[in-house]
């Protein structure tokens, strides 16, 4: 195709579009990570993504993807014989159950159907049924339905109860609102390569008060590289990493932060809210139907179903012909659904252009609809 790979632009959930910024920024001189000056950029950037997630609570930043954050934040407050309680409404929700079962822990695994949330009530339901949950868990966003659920309202249904909160925050964080102070959440993880602007690599696991109790705790299993308790020494020591960090992507994502809050991190929120509104307004307008229950859209992914007959390989072929790369479905949804981020840099130039290529595409591929349709109803939102 015209387009090489070097020219396709990354409209999927992550990895995102990266600023010229952060890339000259992770290609500056090495500095050793004992040094002052590599300690000075790691308490920046630290203290740059407890501003992110609305927290005072220390932040462990590690070297690998968001599932290591996740591992990180269960494998430390895990014991031995817990009852714990997971929320299934997508393919990434399941990663914690997944984690929970690796310990050899049954988890009490609630599913609720694709494209829904995970509401207060069915939280105080399960509660109800099983009074001595030590963890419960949930994904605030659900990257495989484009489903937001209400964190803060989850946290208010555990009040009352010995539960730890754990929220996988992956694709939420600096890009839709976190408060994890506010809400009460003892457990946010986070990414680097999604709403953060940084290629994959990087694991931010937030912790409350309350999970590091449990974290002290002898009968807990066996950490080593995923200690937290080895990175809030290191942080206590004289902001020390307890492991060789990549030094590149810290830097990186400390020119990420300073680009964030340039713009201010409020902006930054409602450009993200204001990019959804207008993909879910081009493809209603298109015809298409969205996954996602009314009112629990993300803002950093939008979700919408294939119309009938149209084949979602071809599909995804001709949009990736014209430079572009969004992603299918997963599990059941595959080849019934189709996925477009809009991440970190994605304005209103990024909205329109795909969703001009994705009205070529469905054409392309046979779907009948009024030309122009999308563009227009995605402009007026913009406008």
């Amino acid at each position: 195709m015209f387009y090489s790979e070097d020219l396709t632009y990354l409209m999927i959930p992550g990895p995102v579009e990266i600023h010229p910024r952060v890339y000259q920024a992770m290609n500056e001189h090495v500095f050793g990570h004992r040094t002052a000056h590599f300690r000075t950029i790691l308490q920046q950037a630290t203290e740059g993504i407890q501003k992110v997630l609305g927290t005072v609570n220390p932040v462990a930043i590690m070297a690998g993807s968001g599932t290591l954050g996740l591992h990180a934040a269960l494998s430390n407050v895990l014991r031995k014989g817990d009852e714990v309680l997971c929320f299934v409404n997508g393919k990434f929700s399941e990663r914690q159950a997944d984690i929970v079962s690796a310990f050899g822990i049954e988890p009490i695994i609630k599913e609720i159907p694709y494209g829904e949330p995970v509401l207060p009530e069915q939280v105080k339901e399960a509660l109800e049924t099983h009074p001595d949950v030590a963890i419960t868990t949930v994904c605030h966003n659900e990257t495989s339905t484009g489903v937001l659920s209400p964190l803060k309202e989850i946290s208010e249904a555990l009040k009352g109860s010995n539960s730890l909160l754990s929220a996988d925050g992956i694709t939420s964080a600096a890009g839709d609102y976190v408060l994890m102070d506010d809400w009460g959440v003892d457990l946010f993880v986070s990414g680097s390569q999604k709403c953060f602007g940084l290629p994959p690599g990087l694991a931010f696991i937030s912790h409350s008060p309350k999970a590091d109790e449990r974290m002290n705790d002898p009968n807990g299993f066996p950490t080593y590289y995923d200690s937290i308790p080895l990175y809030s020494a290191g942080i206590k020591k004289g902001w020390d990493a307890p492991f060789t960090p990549p030094i590149g992507l810290v830097y990186g994502l400390l020119e990420s932060l300073n680009i964030m809050f340039e713009e201010g991190l409020e902006n930054r929120i409602k450009r993200h809210h204001k990019m959804g509104e207008a993909f879910r307004s081009a493809f209603l307008a298109m015809g298409l139907s969205l996954l996602a229950k009314e009112n629990y859209h993300s803002n950093t992914v939008t979700t919408a179903l294939l119309p009938e007959g149209v084949n979602s390989s071809e599909f995804s072929r001709v949009v990736r012909e014209m430079g572009i790369l969004i992603a299918g479905g997963q599990g059941h949804l595959k080849g019934k659904i189709f996925r477009v981020g809009h991440m970190n840099l994605v304005g209103p130039r990024e909205v329109l252009m795909t969703v001009s290529v994705i009205e070529h595409a469905l054409r392309k591929v046979g779907y009948e609809f009024t030309p122009g349709s999308g563009v227009t109803a995605a402009s007026d939102v913009l406008m």
